[in-house]
């Protein structure tokens, strides 16, 4: 039997796969102009977005909230608490813009938008779009998307401070990337109101195993105080930096760990200041992981209650889980200063300045 060589072979099975099958084309796909790691340099400039394919402009809903979610990682126009909801800088449809201007250009491939203030330096960002984004054939996108991002912020500690104050805090770093976790941390800031240089020591928290709940707790749980009295286990993730009083500093190695921040803080308009920091090294014995060139950025003001409160974002250049590189790091932060008399009387002081 003659044997037909490969090359025809493959033709024709191309040629019948062709023939049964159409390639897929879907839905546009949205991504930022310049936004390196999720990082755009200059809080002034537009915010080019641009799609896959020109979209059906009356199908397109677009907006720009600050970047704060629940414990499942909701938008606070996503989860279940009606009282919840996002800060919005900007919206657009082809109906209403709010918050500045956007025009459509690239033959609707290319949204340009034109926020009427500069965006927050320090927080993390999210801009949404909303489901029923469709191009001019109708694939249209089933769900919601969300594209993250930030402002760089340079170290310049310059100028007098006076929002950022010299104290405790209790911050929260929920991790995205290489592993999803969050990390609970006690901090002790000291900062030059002249300059607005800030020295601290920030130092891993773990729930306080003394408390004592009203029901008895199981092996391995411990008691948590708030929201509710509660038997969790040690790894429990805090809803909120409110939870302080549920925990204790402890960075005795291998499994607890501290590092020394340098950083700058610079008071904002409207009586709020970014609280930037220079990279740093975590290290972490067991399990074993390494953090290297670690920075913070976050914007604090106060609360309603008074109290002074910060969001923002955590990067790494590099994390090592033992001595394998597994990428970048990210995450986002919130933070809150505890009161003298409420924060744990032993979380530790910063080495002296070199």
């Amino acid at each position: 039997m003659r044997r037909l060589p490969l090359s025809l072979l493959l033709l024709s099975l191309a040629a019948s796969l062709g023939a049964g099958c159409e390639l897929y084309d879907g839905p546009p796909q949205p991504r930022i102009i310049d936004a390196e790691d999720g990082v755009l340099e200059d809080a002034t400039a537009p915010i080019v977005l641009a799609f896959s394919e020109p979209v059906d402009p009356t199908t397109l809903d677009v907006s720009i909230l600050r970047l704060e979610t629940d414990v499942e990682g909701n938008l606070f126009d996503e989860d279940d608490d009606p009282e919840s909801t996002p800060e919005e800088f900007f919206s657009f449809t082809t109906s209403l813009t709010e918050g500045g201007t956007a025009e459509l250009v690239d033959s609707n491939a290319t949204l340009v938008i034109k926020p009427s203030a500069p965006l927050p330096v320090g927080p993390k960002l999210a801009l949404v779009i909303e489901a029923g984004l469709a191009d001019a054939e109708g694939h249209v996108t089933k769900t919601r998307k969300r594209l993250l991002f930030g402002y760089k912020f340079k170290l310049e500690c310059d100028k007098p401070s006076t929002v950022f104050p010299t104290g405790k805090y209790f911050l929260l770093a929920d991790i995205e990337k290489p592993l999803q976790t969050q990390v609970q941390l006690w901090a002790a800031f000291y900062v030059d109101p002249e300059t607005g240089r800030v020295r601290g020591q920030a130092t891993n928290a773990d729930r306080d195993k003394t408390q004592v709940c009203p029901m008895s707790c199981g092996t391995g749980e411990v008691c948590r105080l708030l929201p509710m009295p509660q038997c969790v286990a040690q790894s429990e993730r805090a809803g909120t930096v409110d939870e302080h009083s549920d925990y204790v500093p402890y960075g005795t190695p291998p499994t607890g760990y501290s590092f020394t921040i340098e950083g700058c803080a610079v008071d904002q308009p409207g009586g709020k200041a970014v609280f930037a920091t220079a990279p740093t090294d975590i290290v972490v014995q067991i399990p074993p992981v390494t953090l290297r060139n670690v920075t913070l950025t976050a914007e604090f003001a106060p609360g309603a209650d008074g109290v002074l409160r910060g969001t923002g974002t955590l990067a790494a250049d590099t994390v090592l889980l033992g001595t394998s590189a597994s990428g970048k790091g990210e995450g986002n932060i919130v933070g809150r200063i505890v009161a003298a008399d409420e924060a744990p009387p032993d979380i530790p002081d910063p080495p002296p300045a070199p």
